[in-house]
């Protein structure tokens, strides 16, 4: 089937198949990279942020795939499994983990993802295998994804409503017949160098799925049997305005409970174990540790292990650039400011 390209009336090209839609798969995997490798998170503020506390989980995310299958590179067995499940698109925690914990039964360990470096893709086809052989491996793998995601799907969820919008935007473009390079971002450099031949595959009738990412880089390219996966980091100031907002919020949220902000305010001046906690508050130690994991996670309480016990203390940099980011989340910078009429 042919349509009219977007150049003008005269020139023709071959209808393209184009999927696109959000993929919390995509996310993830970013999510876990920009963890495992420290020298990134300063190109990464917000998930930076909101892995501040968390450090057990990053040196689980580190040290996972270790020895000979741990080179410092990303979690693509995460997106392999997630096509062989059928699931890239799938916007559901609930839905993904079990999906992925099926799909290791059947998952090909010999797929060519002609995307990759020979050497990565040993890498991540040794993964599956060791996934595929280990059932404690494999319940480990989907309690760390889990665990990673829960508290970037809160910000994660809200915006799927605009990269659903961008999917949109995107697909409409390439479907029209604009050359690849015109409307995805050439960050990744196997991407530029195969463009010529993902644009025959793609104008051959390959199927391609365009992927707008919210906590992604500048883009990703894999290459599947007869499926060309492209992620599009998150361009949208919108976006990035949404997220520093939802960040605040989810903060905010934390102290909103009088119990958790009568913790952080003991714990300002008075370093203190959970049973320190639970004797000085008059509850039960499960209940403190269930506001003391809460604290931990938005980053505003750190611990560190002295003769054998968990001490407690608030981070006051955590704090003041909590009530930093309320003020800079609700005032208009200056030149805004100026820029704003003034009530008579």
């Amino acid at each position: 089937m042919l349509m009219a390209g977007e150049d003008g009336p005269g020139i023709l090209v071959a209808q393209r198949h184009v999927i696109a839609a959000p993929s919390l798969a995509c996310d993830l995997s970013w999510v876990l990279s920009v963890a495992a490798l420290p020298a990134w998170r300063p190109r990464f503020p917000l998930i930076s942020q909101m892995l501040s506390g968390r450090e057990d989980l990053i040196d689980r995310t580190r040290s996972f795939w270790d020895g000979e299958l741990s080179p410092e590179t990303f979690f693509t067995e995460l997106l392999v499994l997630s096509h062989h499940a059928g699931a890239l698109t799938e916007p559901s925690p609930d839905a993904l983990w079990p999906a992925l914990e099926r799909a290791v039964a059947t998952v090909p360990t010999d797929l060519p993802l002609q995307s990759e470096k020979p050497e990565e893709r040993l890498v991540f086809l040794a993964r599956l295998e060791a996934l595929k052989g280990s059932t404690s491996l494999r319940h480990a793998y989907i309690d760390l994804l889990r665990q990673m995601w829960e508290p970037f799907d809160e910000i994660w969820q809200p915006t799927l409503p605009a990269l659903a919008d961008s999917a949109t935007t995107l697909a409409a473009q390439i479907v029209r017949g604009r050359p690849l390079a015109d409307v995805l971002p050439m960050g990744c450099e196997t991407f530029s160098l195969m463009l010529d031949d993902i644009t025959q595959r793609i104008d051959g009738g390959q199927p391609l799925q365009v992927v707008p990412c919210f906590f992604f880089g500048k883009s990703l390219y894999l290459e599947f049997p007869g499926l060309t996966l492209i992620g599009v980091g998150n361009a949208s100031g919108d976006l990035g305005a949404r997220a520093r907002t939802a960040a605040v919020a989810r903060r905010i949220k934390t102290v909103a409970d009088p119990t958790r902000l009568a913790i952080l305010h003991y714990l300002i001046t008075t370093p203190s174990t959970v049973g320190d906690l639970a004797s000085s508050f008059g509850l039960a130690q499960p209940t403190v540790s269930m506001h003391v994991k809460v604290l931990r996670e938005t980053g505003l309480v750190g611990a560190e292990r002295k003769e054998g016990r968990l001490q407690l203390r608030a981070d006051p940099e955590a704090v003041h650039a909590l009530l930093r980011d309320l003020h800079d989340a609700v005032t208009p910078s200056a030149a805004k400011q100026a820029a704003w009429p003034v009530a008579g």
